[in-house]
């Protein structure tokens, strides 16, 4: 797969990290796209640019530094499956765990898709008096979250469950319908692409969601620039696509 070169490349998409500022990207940071090819994409556009390079993509990174941090807290202090309260693992994490190891694949991911989705949605600004934190999956189950942590915690989940990494993949995408910034998990599954959204309670073809225009989409060891693109001037797509 194309990949991204040099370091203009790698800090073009930076701001949008936040879901909030994802349109405030100036077009200066957009134009290093010139430098880059473009490859065929079925997910939410007709091309897609792959880079491994996370290192401008911190919120993520250090959000699965914190997970496995949790994680490792965890296994460390709590020996009893009672033990409710940080820094153990919340009691329904644990049984959702349990429950969902003994079903198929595909059962798993639509009853972890089911599960997330019972909670509420918080927004960031109200649960933690910042609009830009990213909740781990133990976050999520105590205090709920936003359309990025629902997505979080069903990557997680899922790969808990042993779900491969190159498998799935958190895109942060633009609806164009309701004219908000959004986030869904998408995962391979037997050469289907499947959406787990917030807002749809069933798993659905990814191919279905015809008002989402995807930003980005990464998971554990890479990220992909999606275009058409919701930022960029439809003459630098059509450019960066005839590469």
């Amino acid at each position: 797969m194309p990949q991204l070169r040099g370091k203009g490349a790698a800090l073009c998409l930076a701001a949008l990290l936040c879901l909030g500022s994802a349109a405030e990207v100036p077009a200066e940071q957009i134009a290093v796209l010139s430098l880059m090819q473009a490859a065929p994409s079925r997910l939410f556009g007709n091309h897609e640019i792959h880079s491994a390079n996370l290192m401008q993509f911190s919120r993520w990174t250090e959000l699965l530094a914190r997970w496995q941090a949790e994680r490792e807290d965890a296994a460390e202090s709590c020996v009893a499956s009672e033990i409710d309260v940080a820094p153990c693992a919340p009691s329904d994490w644990t049984k959702l765990v349990a429950r969902l190891r003994a079903l198929p694949l595909r059962q798993q991911i639509e009853a972890a898709n089911a599960a997330i989705n019972a909670h509420p949605y918080v927004s960031a600004q109200a649960n933690w008096n910042d609009p830009t934190h990213w909740e781990t999956p133990f976050e999520f189950i105590r205090r709920n979250g936003q359309c990025q942590d629902y997505a979080i915690a069903k990557f997680l989940l899922l790969r808990e469950l042993g779900i491969a990494n190159d498998r799935m993949r958190l895109v942060v995408l633009r609806d164009v319908r309701r004219q908000v910034d959004h986030a869904v998990l998408v995962v391979e599954l037997d050469g289907e692409t499947l959406m787990l959204d917030n807002l749809i309670a069933q798993v659905v073809p990814a191919a279905a969601a015809a008002d989402y225009r995807a930003y980005y989409s990464i998971n554990e060891t890479g990220w992909w620039l999606h275009l058409p693109n919701p930022l960029i001037p439809s003459p630098m797509v059509a450019q960066i696509a005839s590469r």
